[in-house]
């Protein structure tokens, strides 16, 4: 989670691409800007579609075990109580999905109460107050000094730590 050119969308191609890499787990991509000239580039394993419609039928009905990422949670269904469900299936179907948004309220209630991660970009105190509550740990108030391509990785019941890779280890594949 964060603000616009933060690097949400090139970490999380880091780690479908370790995932593909490592585990040769494929990866199930909605990513509304992929048919623009500067797009993520998610991945040999990587089925990638900009129509949530046919994304959300793969994610539900296709390959389990997969990646599963939903770039731009914000704009395209984060808050739709419709979507719970298929948030919900995508988490049991599913060892690995990232929810990509820009801010703490991107997402209802259900679907963050369900998270057991989160990765923060800089924010803003009241953003970072509310997943401080949410994860039970202070430690996330330091969201707010970090630098751009900067991350907190906060594991539920686990310490959080600083997360920076360069840009070639975000190609070459992370690992969780």
């Amino acid at each position: 989670m964060g603000g616009s050119e933060s690097g949400k969308s090139f970490l999380v191609s880091g780690y479908v691409r370790g995932q593909w890499r490592i585990h040769n787990r494929r990866a199930i991509v909605f990513d509304p800007w992929c048919k623009e000239k500067k797009r993520t580039d998610w991945g040999a394993g990587a089925w990638v579609t900009d129509n949530f419609s046919r994304w959300k039928l793969a994610a539900t009905t296709g390959p389990k075990g997969c990646v599963v990422v939903w770039d731009e949670g914000t704009s395209y269904g984060g808050r739709d109580r419709e979507n719970v469900e298929i948030f919900t299936a995508i988490r049991h179907c599913h060892p690995v999905f990232f929810f990509i948004g820009h801010r703490f309220d991107a997402m209802l209630p259900v679907m963050r109460g369900s998270l057991t991660d989160v990765f923060l970009a800089r924010c803003r105190s009241g953003d970072a107050e509310e997943w401080a509550d949410a994860f039970t740990d202070d430690d996330i108030m330091q969201a707010c000094d970090l630098a751009q391509y900067e991350f907190l990785h906060k594991r539920a019941f686990q310490a959080i730590r600083r997360v920076r890779h360069t840009p070639a280890e975000i190609t070459n594949g992370l690992v969780l």
